[in-house]
């Protein structure tokens, strides 16, 4: 018997058949003798809907009260699917964060976990209980509703599994893994099979979509093994472990939009939302995510090594985006990867391009079907 954290988004949780359809999967899990906890995000579309009403009425929301509207989404995705699998003929309890123990730092908006206590879901586990727990939010150690940030609820997840000590933890999304490029711009775009939990981080770190940063930090600390795989099919298709990277010297590309380049002299901005900085010549130039209303006209670009040299790399990367006459706007090469920012206008092209030049060149190898014994 496995003890299993699995997370499904909003789009797998959309209308009530697709929730009957979860709740099928999870009654199979429960019936074959594993534990299971859900964790849920807000139903399709929900979060985006709640945030337009929010600034509909105030032109700046304050974040307290953001956060206290934001949590009610998953809330409802909670409460349904586990109506769902009650019906299914087994018992199931929904949790909010703040009841499941997940306590957090003051930072609304984007708090981070500092804390799980989870005895009330270990005693709904002691009762055979399906335990649904809403991700994406927590209680401050004041005391007051938090959100995590977008795609928080992988990183609800990802703790809890790491706080009940759970032999795996399960994404499931409306793709089919963790790609070497997000399928919707990268044409060429491959499923990674097996992924070690540095490179894992590094991919969320440059804007992949498939995983939270956050969320592949928690794995790589607490060493959970991770699965990202598709609702649709309820197979896994790309794990997470401790093990190398064996398949190439490029992991995959990843891609930021919406950031903002600022450049000066002295003391460098001080503000947690820098994507990348240099300094050059007794100048400071750094990329920031851009703010709500704010013109946020670049794109970053990170290729994902496996921290052995890529003989050429920058080469290739400046002298291909020059002859495609796509201007870079900096660049920076370290151990597990290479950064370039572009004009947001020409990252779709900027991104397929690296991608075939990383094929083309043989530092990005098709991928091999992944292990059955992560079959969900």
């Amino acid at each position: 018997m496995a003890r299993i954290v699995r997370k499904y988004g909003g789009s797998s949780l959309a209308t009530p058949e697709k929730i009957r359809q979860v709740a099928s999967r999870i009654a199979d899990l429960r019936w074959s003798g594993d534990e299971v906890v859900v964790v849920v995000s807000a139903m399709a579309s929900t979060t985006d809907d709640l945030m337009k009403m929010a600034y509909d009425l105030h032109p700046d929301p304050p974040r307290r009260e953001l956060d206290m509207l934001l949590s009610v989404g998953e809330r409802i995705s909670c409460s349904l699917l586990a109506l769902a699998i009650e019906a299914e003929g087994l018992g199931a309890i929904s949790y909010t964060g703040s009841q499941v123990g997940i306590i957090t730092d003051t930072k609304h908006g984007h708090a981070r976990i500092v804390d799980i206590r989870p005895t009330r879901l270990f005693e709904a586990l002691e009762r055979n209980m399906v335990v649904v727990v809403a991700g994406f939010q927590g209680v401050s150690i004041e005391k007051e509703i938090t959100t995590l940030g977008r795609g928080g609820s992988d990183a609800t997840a990802v703790a809890l599994a790491a706080a009940i000590g759970a032999d795996r933890c399960e994404l499931m999304k409306e793709v089919d893994g963790l790609y070497t490029g997000n399928p919707q711009q990268v044409d060429e775009a491959l499923v990674i099979d097996h992924l070690d939990y540095k490179s894992a981080l590094r991919l969320g770190i440059g804007g992949t979509k498939a995983l939270q940063a956050e969320a592949a930090q928690i794995a790589r600390d607490y060493k959970i093994p991770l699965a990202i795989g598709n609702t649709d099919t309820d197979s896994l298709g790309t794990i997470i472990t401790d093990q190398p990277f064996d398949k190439g010297l490029v992991v995959g590309l990843a891609r930021r939009d919406g950031l903002v380049q600022r450049m000066g002299v002295g003391s460098p901005p001080s503000t947690d939302e820098i994507i990348q900085y240099f300094e050059h010549r007794g100048r400071w130039i750094a990329w920031r995510a851009g703010l709500p209303g704010e013109d946020a006209p670049f794109s970053g670009i990170t290729i994902v090594t496996t921290c052995h040299a890529v003989p050429g790399l920058h080469e290739s990367v400046t002298s291909i985006l020059r002859e495609k006459g796509i201007p870079t706007f900096g660049h920076m090469e370290r151990k597990g990867e290479y950064w370039v920012g572009v004009e947001s206008a020409h990252a779709d092209s900027a991104i397929n391009i690296l991608h075939h030049t990383c094929m083309e060149k043989g530092w990005l190898r098709e991928r091999q079907a992944p292990d059955d014994s992560y079959t969900a």
